[in-house]
């Protein structure tokens, strides 16, 4: 973040600039140049390890996008390098893609050619230097103003010292973590208070740098906000010894895949026919020498966080030019994303990818609106209640609408198209839901040119017709125009109210997401409602739009009852941005706006805090059964037949996994339980064996875990499970194949 803000207020950008000049590379691109040599020949000879791995990935996401927007005029650097990560993430997918769909699989020299073409162009042809003069520097007595936080080198040094601090406790806390089980409260009995010292204080620092009347440096505020992300998102991950989430592992195992055989197939599964971010990550795996998306996924979730944490503020910044709206947004952002979306997974990825692709958009393509939306904006903007508010209570002068640049508008339509192309082979959602929001700003002509509205739209339509019929056969396009059922609502129970029960359960404490999103909700409203009467009409509409139009794909499908998760992430950007212009929408700093957005975010930070933590019972997955999963991938065939709980065992974890997605090949021992009555037997499971498939080998999975979420689940009595377990171990022609500390294997020989 430290790289993306200049103090004091930015200039426009998208203008066309004073200088432009022809150069000779600098130090730094022969750093780049030289940097990419370095990788090439990494790559070629695979040389791995964890530091290595990470610099290939850098060099990898920078060289090729630094290439094309270095040549662009009229850029921030700052907002360069955010587009350059971007760029490279979309040119690093569609060759991905390309080799993927062709079979073509060599990742390694595909990757060391781009890379050193990068360099050599950097060398050799090297960009332009753009050199903006006349910047306007910061306003004086405004709310946003960013005048750096000075003093004594005493107190100027005492932040600094404090995040410090925190940090060296925050890793002491995870030290000393305990690793129990965990209950129904989660992680959050068991993180130690040196733990919730270490984050208090970030959140403190992090306030204290927004609503002091000196606020911090921009590379303090970077720091600041960077470190409240990372302890936030990143401890559950590192308290855990495998990725979390039962869900992840699918994922993993559509990437190893591709990864084994070098190709997608689309007979096997939906990923293999949207598989952009499977084989983006399958190709920097092999780039980086780790051929099992296992090594790396689990550090997914804080990567996309601080990804999506720096484009919400870029975003930010080009919709204000306070520094106190800005970094409030990115807070609030950080603070309500409790939805857990963050983890390794296409729509992650694709998320991202629609951050960027508004950023572009917002940047690039603000034009001026239809004759009719003028004219609203007029009635809107002399309504009495507006007029009588602008008297009493004057607001700050707001950015100005530009109307786009022609060679930049060109240049950024390309770009939005790119994004969303990727997008579209990324994620069935999420190309409809950013058409939810750009389409009407384009028809309306807040954005130009009007035709990239319906060409957005274009895209995800003629990549569904080729699998219009897979798609409706297997999942259906529409779930109904039922809103509250597409949400997932239920009407509530008339069950008398225990305030004790109510009190002391993590059930209860997991009621404060809908707090939280509630909260954040009314916030923006309010943010809203406040900036239209102090007269800044055009860019609230605008926000407010794409704050409220995800809520719009409610009225056709529920995605598997997550749409209402989507709807709130995909809003939280803007409703962040609402949340700010309520605290510092005035001209100058007030009391109450920084009593307001300081009590704010506290709450929110305490709120977030209990919501992403108390869950984590249902989150962790044990690493013997991650180990037990990756040996039945490697011993089973096609046309085998698996028993397990089907409490989230992480069975699809390898590059075999299409074996299980045949009908038959997985089953339950909940099923055969309940087939039998409970009188198990080894005649009466190869009698159900082999009425269920007749297949070859029988593998029958016992994992702790599973058994005791399942019991706790009530999906059958405690003792039938030890039951079927001793029958096994005494039975004849069964062998214990498997076994580690919490999960044994058996198998037996069936009729196939």
């Amino acid at each position: 973040m430290a790289l993306l803000i200049r103090d004091g207020v930015t200039s426009a950008l998208g203008h066309t600039p004073t200088h432009a000049l022809s150069r000779r590379p600098s130090y730094f691109d022969v750093g780049l140049a030289v940097s990419g040599l370095a990788a090439a020949v990494l790559i070629l000879l695979d040389v791995g390890g964890a530091p290595l791995a990470a610099f290939k990935l850098v060099v990898c996401l920078a060289l090729p996008g630094w290439v094309a927007l270095s040549r662009l005029p009229g850029l921030d650097l700052e907002l360069r390098l955010v587009w350059t990560a971007a760029a490279s993430a979309v040119v690093c997918t569609t060759l991905a893609l390309v080799m993927a769909w062709t079979g073509f699989w060599h990742p390694r020299p595909v990757a060391a050619v781009v890379v050193l073409a990068s360099a050599a162009l950097i060398i050799f042809v090297p960009g332009t230097l753009a050199r903006d003069p006349g910047r306007p520097g910061p306003r004086p007595n405004a709310a946003g103003s960013a005048e750096p936080y000075r003093g004594s080198r005493f107190t100027a040094s005492l932040p600094w010292l404090i995040l410090a601090a925190a940090a060296a406790m925050w890793v002491a806390g995870l030290a000393t973590t305990g690793q129990g089980r965990l209950g129904d409260f989660g992680l959050l009995p068991e993180l130690p208070p040196l733990w919730y010292l270490a984050v208090g204080i970030v959140v403190g620092t992090c306030v204290w740098g927004v609503v002091a009347r000196k606020m911090f440096s921009k590379l303090l505020m970077s720091v600041s906000v960077s470190s409240l992300v990372v302890m936030l998102y990143a401890s559950a991950g590192l308290l855990a010894q495998v990725p979390r989430f039962p869900w992840t592992y699918k994922h993993i195992a559509v990437t190893n895949f591709i990864t084994a055989t070098g190709h997608v197939d689309p007979s096997v599964d939906i990923y293999n026919r949207w598989p952009g971010f499977f084989a983006l990550s399958a190709y920097l795996g092999e780039v980086m020498g780790y051929r099992n998306a296992l090594d790396y996924a689990a550090w997914a979730e804080t990567g996309f966080a601080l990804v999506d944490a720096v484009l919400v503020l870029a975003i930010a910044r080009i919709i204000s030019d306070r520094a106190r709206v800005y970094w409030t947004t990115t807070l609030i952002f950080t603070l309500a994303n409790w939805v857990n979306q963050n983890y390794y997974s296409p729509q992650s990825y694709s998320y991202s990818l629609y951050l960027a692709m508004c950023l572009v958009a917002l940047t690039f393509l603000k034009g001026i609106p239809a004759k009719w939306m003028v004219g609203f904006e007029h009635r809107l903007r002399h309504l009495r209640m507006v007029r009588e508010f602008k008297k009493r209570r004057p607001g700050a002068l707001p950015r100005t609408w530009e109307r786009p640049v022609p060679a930049m508008q060109i240049l950024a339509c390309v770009a939005i198209l790119l994004a969303q192309a990727v997008i579209v082979v990324s994620h069935q959602l999420t190309p409809y839901i950013a058409v939810l929001g750009l389409f009407p700003l384009f028809i309306s002509g807040y954005l130009r040119p009007r035709w990239l509205g319906p060409a957005l739209l274009l895209l995800p339509l003629a990549y569904l017709i080729p699998n219009f019929a897979y798609v409706s056969g297997k999942y259906g396009l529409f779930s109904g125009f039922n809103i509250f059922a597409n949400t997932g609502y239920r009407a509530p129970r008339t069950d008398q109210l225990v305030l004790g029960q109510w009190v002391l359960t993590g059930h209860t404490l997991a009621h404060l997401a809908v707090v939280l999103t509630l909260a954040t909700g009314v916030l923006a409203v309010a943010g809203f409602v406040r900036r239209l009467l102090h007269g800044h009409v055009r860019t609230t509409l605008v926000v407010a739009w794409l704050a409220v139009s995800p809520a719009l794909g409610l009225l056709a499908q529920s995605y598997g009852g997550e749409a209402r998760f989507r709807v709130f992430l995909f809003a939280l950007p803007w409703l962040s941005i609402g949340v700010a212009w309520l605290f510092w929408s005035g001209p100058i700093r007030t009391r109450k706006a920084v009593v307001g957005a300081g009590s704010a975010l506290v709450a929110m930070a305490m709120m977030f805090t209990v919501v992403h933590f108390q869950p984590e019972a249902d989150y962790r997955v044990s690493k013997d059964d991650v180990v037990a999963s990756q040996w039945l991938d490697a011993h089973t065939t096609q046309g085998d037949l698996v028993y397990e709980t089907k409490y989230f065992f992480p069975l699809l974890v390898g590059p075999n996994y299409p074996h299980y997605l045949q009908w038959g090949s997985v089953t339950s021992l909940v099923e055969y339980l309940n087939a039998v009555d409970g009188k198990v037997s080894m005649e009466s499971l190869r009698q159900y064996s082999d009425h269920l498939r007749g297949a070859k080998s029988n593998y029958i999975v016992f994992s702790d875990e599973q058994k005791r979420q399942a019991i706790e689940q009530g999906l059958f009595e405690a003792y039938l499970l030890p039951k079927l377990e001793n029958v096994l171990a005494k039975g004849d022609g069964v062998a214990n194949v498997f076994s580690n500390s919490t999960v044994r294997i058996y198998k037996f020989e069936g009729t196939g």
